[in-house]
């Protein structure tokens, strides 16, 4: 596993440090937003991993969407923002310091999509 610390609250709810991270997390949660509405039906076009760069406010952001399957016939959707920056950052890994900020969902084997707990998201955050 490569090294990596994550410190403090990776959740993308209020209240924010910048309006970066407001728009950010605005996007994570569109994400979950229409993604939610097109499962189970669509679960086969997720990437099972994609990433974009894009600058958000004049930083670097990393938006990244995972697919994996956890136990029980179950599909975890994740939608992931590293806003790359040394101001207060939350994350440190080897390749990137910054911010993090993910979210996820949970298909069930019977169709039903959830949230995704906080036990199934550390990975992400």
């Amino acid at each position: 596993m490569p090294f990596r610390v994550a410190i403090g609250r990776c959740d993308s709810r209020p209240p924010y440090r910048t309006a970066v991270d407001e728009t950010v997390c605005t996007t994570i949660r569109q994400r979950l937003s229409d993604w939610k509405q097109r499962l189970p039906d669509d679960a086969v076009v997720i990437p099972t991993e994609a990433f974009e760069d894009t600058i958000v406010g004049g930083h670097h952001v990393t938006l990244g969407t995972y697919k994996l399957d956890v136990a029980n016939g179950e599909t975890l959707v994740v939608f992931q923002a590293l806003v790359h920056t040394w101001s207060r950052p939350t994350f440190l890994s080897l390749g990137a310091v910054g911010r993090m900020y993910a979210e996820g969902l949970l298909l069930k084997e019977d169709g039903n999509v959830e949230p995704a707990s906080d036990d199934l998201m550390w990975q992400f955050r």
